[in-house]
Order: structure tokens, then sequence, then C-alpha cells
């Protein structure tokens, strides 16, 4: 079983997805260390939100222009076979 994390990214008005860019070269004790998810997501399974200082956090790792006017943000965790 192989984990894909993303960040996703929708309309703030239709709510639509409008992209994805993948993240799994970032560790998850880097994710964990921008995020805090509770202990029982020790794996970061669930979707977590990204606002302005995971954002900021963020573009240490990544190439994205955050526009939260425009776009709601979230990561995403999926199984792939």
């Amino acid at each position: 079983m192989k984990i894909e994390r993303v960040i996703s990214w929708f309309n703030t008005k239709s709510e639509e997805l409008v992209g994805e860019l993948n993240i799994d070269h970032i560790e998850l004790k880097i994710l964990k260390e921008i995020f805090n998810p509770p202990q029982e997501d020790y794996l970061m399974y669930n979707p977590y939100d990204i606002h302005n200082s995971e954002a900021n956090e963020l573009k240490k790792y990544i190439n994205i222009e955050f526009d939260f006017n425009q776009f709601t943000y979230q990561i995403d965790c999926f199984q792939i076979n």
C-alpha cells in the first residue's frame, strides 16, 4: 500500500476542485510540525485545511502561490495501488 499526499485547491464560490499538487517529497515529520495533527491521526490520513500560517511554512518546500481570495486549500491523503 502506498500513500500519496497532495495539496488540493477549490474555487471559493463553486467549491469545485481546481487543482492538485503532489507533496510526497515533504517528509511526514515536517508536515506534522506544520499542522500539529491529533495523536490519533499520527500518519495524517485526515484532510487538513491550509491557512496563511501553514502556507508560509509550506512555501519553503513547494513552489506555489496561494490565493486565499479565490481558493481554499487543504492537504489530502490517498491510498494508491
